[in-house]
């Protein structure tokens, strides 16, 4: 019986035996890894717009280099990357790394959010870091430019997308260097190069055509060249008028002269002794009124241009650009008449008010020059017109000084 016992006891010592050899020689079972879920660009802005500022998921996004630091464009810390459903601007620590038009997959567990001057940024990315940041190749199909007008890019659309902008022109001869102004010949962007990138000193384009860049912001809406051989503005020039009746840019009027000392030009006072007078800023000449340091209760004052004759007029227009400084009420309007005969007292006739695109009323400090757009003169085809501004304000309460500058009268 016992010798029966003590076989059975060997047997269960050998199968554990067995088993336990067994256990030994498997591999040790590793844990799964963790799941990494992709979103896209789009979903990432979103998730800012949500509240979020730090990620705090497992999540990545994988898109396109669009713009470096390596034409010195934009600072070293900064990259932009894009994939088919949005654009970013990133920032770097440590060393960047970024190539562009390579293709990135950005790990954003732990990375946050930045707002700076209206501009989205995400990072800070170590790029050496791989649990942050790989390289997925370094010649991917590059990213196609999205066409784009210059209002989607003033509403806010596009940020930190490559785009592509067609009809457009650079409003001024000169460099790339600083800002720039890009015009459709209707609405007006800021084009920005910093005089350290590569390309600053090169000659802008003096055509009309596409410009290629990428969509930022700094305080408002603004485009980052990437290279000026992306441009192609070698066409005809939108916005040349076929026939110019006036063209005025108060070029040498200085603050101790009159308008009326330019040919042809007018100034009265209907109310108060205050006259239109010159005014230069930074080398930029303009006609400028305020009733302000004046102390005078009441300033009514009108500047004329010279008369323009329409009788063989199709599509006259007139375009000029006004710029408000601590605008406390005092206004400015445009009028037109046919019966006024250039005359001491041009409220005695008859005037007709048109309407103007305005600048942003700035209480504290100074607009920016603003197009007034092409006002419509054809109502006045085969009459002989005078046009005027009149500035109505007065001391304490309305002293808000205005400016005009680049007045045009021309046929489109």
């Amino acid at each position: 019986m016992n010798s029966m016992k003590n076989k059975i006891n060997i047997t269960a010592l050998l199968v554990l035996l067995l088993i336990v050899i067994s256990s030994c020689d498997r591999e040790p079972i590793l844990p799964p890894e963790p799941v990494i879920d992709h979103i896209t660009i789009r979903q990432l802005r979103a998730m800012y717009d949500s509240g979020i500022v730090t990620i705090d998921t497992n999540v990545y996004v994988q898109g396109i280099i669009t713009l470096t630091p390596e034409l010195g464009n934009v600072p070293d810390f900064i990259g932009y990357i894009q994939d088919t459903s949005a654009g970013l601007c990133i920032t770097v620590t440590g060393t960047n790394t970024l190539a562009r038009d390579s293709k990135m997959t950005i790990f954003c567990r732990g990375l946050s959010f930045t707002m700076y001057n209206g501009l989205l940024q995400f990072g800070d990315i170590d790029l050496a870091n791989p649990a942050q940041a790989k390289l997925d190749s370094l010649t991917p199909v590059p990213m196609e430019p999205v066409s784009v007008t210059i209002d989607e890019l003033l509403n806010g659309e596009h940020q930190s997308e490559y785009v592509s902008v067609t009809g457009a022109q650079f409003k001024t001869a000169g460099t790339f260097s600083g800002t720039k102004v890009l015009t459709d010949c209707t609405s007006e962007i800021d084009v920005y190069t910093r005089s350290v990138a590569t390309f600053a000193g090169g000659t802008l384009p003096t055509g009309n055509g596409t410009l290629k860049g990428v969509a930022s912001v700094f305080n408002s809406a603004q485009i980052l060249l990437r290279e000026p051989g992306e441009l192609d503005m070698s066409g005809s020039l939108c916005g040349i008028p076929s026939v110019t009746y006036l063209s005025q840019y108060f070029t040498g009027l200085t603050s101790s002269m009159l308008v009326s000392t330019l040919p042809g030009w007018l100034t009265y006072s209907q109310a108060g002794t205050i006259p239109w007078k010159g005014w230069i800023l930074s080398g930029n000449y303009f006609a400028r009124i305020t009733a302000n340091s004046t102390g005078q209760p009441s300033v009514i004052t009108w500047m004329i241009a010279p008369q323009i004759d329409l009788s063989t007029a199709s599509n006259p227009y007139i375009s000029f650009e006004s710029c408000d400084g601590y605008d406390n009420g005092a206004t400015l309007k445009l009028y037109v008449s046919t019966d006024y005969t250039g005359s001491s007292t041009p409220w005695t006739s008859t005037w007709t008010e048109h309407s103007y695109t305005r600048p942003p009323v700035t209480t504290s400090g100074w607009s920016p020059f603003v197009s007034s757009g092409k006002v419509d003169l054809s109502t006045y085809n085969g009459s002989t017109i005078y046009i005027a501004w009149v500035y109505t304000g007065g001391v304490p309460s309305q002293t808000t000084t205005w400016e005009v500058d680049n007045v045009l009268i021309a046929e489109e």
